[in-house]
C-alpha cells in the first residue's frame, strides 16, 4: 500500500473514531442527566421548572399517588402534560403516572367515565379526584386532596364591611382568595360572631380582612376565647379602621397606627400614588422568607411589634417599607394623592406593615402550637385585582398555611399566566432611571460618538 493511501486511510479511521467517540459522549451524557434529572430551563418565567410549594407539597408524600392521563394522540397539549407528569413523576418516587390515548383505549376511559380530552385522574388510598386542562397548581390541588382526610376550614368574618369572599367585581370582592385558598385544600367559609355561638372548633384560621366598622366586645371576647385555645387569627387592618380591633390587638403587642404609609420611590411607575411594593422581606420568618417577589401594597397602615409585658407572648415585625419611606397622620394623602415629609410630625422608614405573633396559651394542645397572629397593614393587596401581582397571593396563602400549622406548604406558587403576556413592573425610581438612560445618556452617547468621528476626520485630515 503506498504511502499516500496508507494516509487517507488513517485520516478515515482517525474521523471515524472520533466520530463515535463523540457520539458515545453524547448518549452517556443523555443517559446520566437523565438519571439525575438535571434540566437548564432558561424560559423568563421558569415554565418547566416546578415551583416551591409543589416541591413542598410532593416531598411530604408518604403515600402512593396513582396519576392516569387521558389524551388524545393528534391532541397540542399533549407535550405539556406528559412534561408536567414527568416533573413531578421525578420529583417524588410516591407518584406514578401513565399515559392513555383514548382513541386507541375507549374501554379504559369508560371504565373511568372520563368523557374529556386531556384530563387527568388522580388517585391514592381509594380517594380520586378528576379534572380536565392539567395545570401544576391544579394538580397539586388533587393531590392535597387525595391524601389529606379532609379540608381544613377558613373562617371570614363577616358583619363589619369586610372584604367579600362571594363578590366577582375584578376590581374589588375575594373570591380570587377563596380560590386561592380552595388550591390550598382549604374551605373558606364566612362567620358571624354577633350570635350565640362561639368560633367554631374546626377553625383552622379565622381572618378578619378590611372590616370598615368596630367590632362589638362580644365578638372580641369571642375571639379572645379562640386565642386562648390555641387559634390562629389573620386580621387585615387600613387605615382608619377598626378601633375595638387595633385596641384588642394591643393586648398582645401589636401597636396598629392611625396613619398611612408613603413611599413615592417605590411606588408603581405612573401608578396610584400610595400603591407600592414592599421590599423589606424578613428572612426570620418562614411566610416572608419563602417570598420571591415582594408583594404589593395598597394604601397601608403602619403596623408594629411594640412588645408585650407577658413573657408567653412574641412578635416579629417580618414586612417593611424602603428607608425612603414615611408614615403619616395627614389622612388627606387618601383624598389628594400628594404628600411631602414633615419632619417632627411624620415618622421616617423603613415602616412596618406585617407583624407575627406566637403565644403560649394552655389550650394550644388541640392546635399542637401556641396561639399565631398575623398583622397586615392592608386588605386590598388580595382583592381580585391585585392578588396575582407580584408576591400577594403567595403571601396570602403562606399566612394562612403558618397560621394553620401547615409549614411544609409555605413557599413560591406559579402566578396565573395569560397566553403571551408576561407581567412586568417598574418602580417610579426604576421609570425615571430608564426615562434618563434612554432619553438623555444614550442620545449623549451618539453625541459624543458622531462628535469624535468629525472632528478625527477634520485632524487627520
Amino acid at each position: 500500500m503506498s504511502p499516500a493511501l496508507r494516509g487517507g486511510l488513517g485520516q478515515w479511521l482517525r474521523l471515524l473514531a472520533g466520530t463515535g467517540g463523540l457520539a458515545a459522549s453524547m448518549f452517556m451524557a443523555q443517559v446520566i442527566l437523565s438519571h439525575h434529572n438535571w434540566r437548564l430551563d432558561l424560559t423568563p418565567e421558569r415554565r418547566f421548572t416546578l415551583s416551591e410549594h409543589a416541591r413542598k407539597v410532593l416531598d411530604g408524600l408518604d403515600r402512593d399517588v396513582q396519576i392516569i392521563a387521558f389524551l388524545r394522540s393528534d391532541d397540542a397539549r399533549n407535550s405539556e402534560i406528559e412534561d408536567l407528569l414527568t416533573r413531578v413523576g421525578n420529583a417524588s418516587r410516591h407518584v406514578h403516572f401513565a399515559v392513555v390515548d383514548v382513541n386507541r383505549n375507549p374501554a379504559v376511559a369508560r371504565q373511568y367515565g372520563v368523557d374529556n380530552y386531556g384530563s387527568l385522574v388522580v388517585e391514592c388510598d381509594g380517594r380520586r379526584k378528576d379534572f380536565a386542562n392539567p395545570r401544576e397548581d391544579l394538580l397539586m390541588e388533587a393531590i392535597l386532596q387525595v391524601t389529606r382526610p379532609a379540608r381544613k376550614i377558613v373562617y371570614f368574618v363577616t358583619g363589619h364591611g369586610e372584604q367579600n369572599l362571594d363578590d366577582t367585581d375584578r376590581h374589588n370582592g375575594y373570591s380570587a382568595v377563596r380560590a386561592a385558598l380552595r388550591t390550598e385544600f382549604y374551605d373558606a367559609q364566612t362567620l358571624r360572631l354577633t350570635g350565640a355561638e362561639d368560633v367554631p372548633a374546626d377553625a383552622s384560621v379565622v381572618a378578619i380582612a378590611g372590616p370598615r366598622r368596630d367590632l362589638l366586645a362580644s365578638e372580641l371576647t369571642k375571639l379572645t376565647a379562640y386565642v386562648e385555645r390555641g387559634g390562629g387569627l389573620l386580621i387585615m387592618l387600613d387605615p382608619q379602621t377598626a378601633p375595638s380591633l387595633a385596641a384588642f390587638l394591643g393586648r398582645y403587642g401589636v401597636r396598629a397606627g392611625d396613619g398611612v404609609v408613603v413611599d413615592p420611590e417605590n411606588r408603581l411607575f405612573a401608578g396610584d400614588y400610595l400603591t407600592m411594593v414592599v421590599p423589606g422581606l424578613s428572612d426570620r420568618h418562614p411566610v416572608s422568607a419563602a417570598l420571591k417577589a415582594a408583594p404589593l401594597f395598597s394604601q397601608a397602615r403602619p403596623v408594629r411589634f411594640a412588645g408585650a409585658d407577658d413573657p408567653a407572648i412574641k412578635g416579629i415585625d417580618f414586612l417593611l417599607t424602603a428607608k425612603g419611606s414615611w408614615s403619616t397622620p395627614d389622612l388627606d394623602v387618601l383624598r389628594t394623592g400628594v404628600a411631602s415629609f414633615v419632619d417632627g410630625r411624620d415618622q421616617p422608614g423603613p415602616i412596618s406593615v406585617g407583624v407575627s405573633v406566637m403565644m403560649q396559651t394552655p389550650g394550644q394542645s388541640a392546635t399542637g402550637h401556641p396561639a399565631r397572629f398575623i398583622v397586615l397593614g392592608d386588605s386590598e393587596f388580595a382583592d381580585n385585582f391585585f392578588i396575582e401581582y407580584l408576591g400577594d397571593k403567595d403571601l396570602l396563602v403562606n399566612a394562612v398555611n403558618w397560621l394553620a400549622g401547615e409549614e411544609a406548604l409555605v413557599g413560591e406558587r406559579p402566578q396565573a399566566r395569560t397566553p403571551g403576556v408576561n407581567q412586568f413592573f417598574v418602580s417610579a425610581r426604576q421609570g425615571r432611571v430608564a426615562f434618563i438612560l434612554g432619553t438623555v445618556v444614550e442620545p449623549a452617547l451618539f453625541l459624543l460618538a458622531g462628535a469624535a468621528i468629525v472632528l478625527r476626520r477634520r485632524w487627520g485630515g
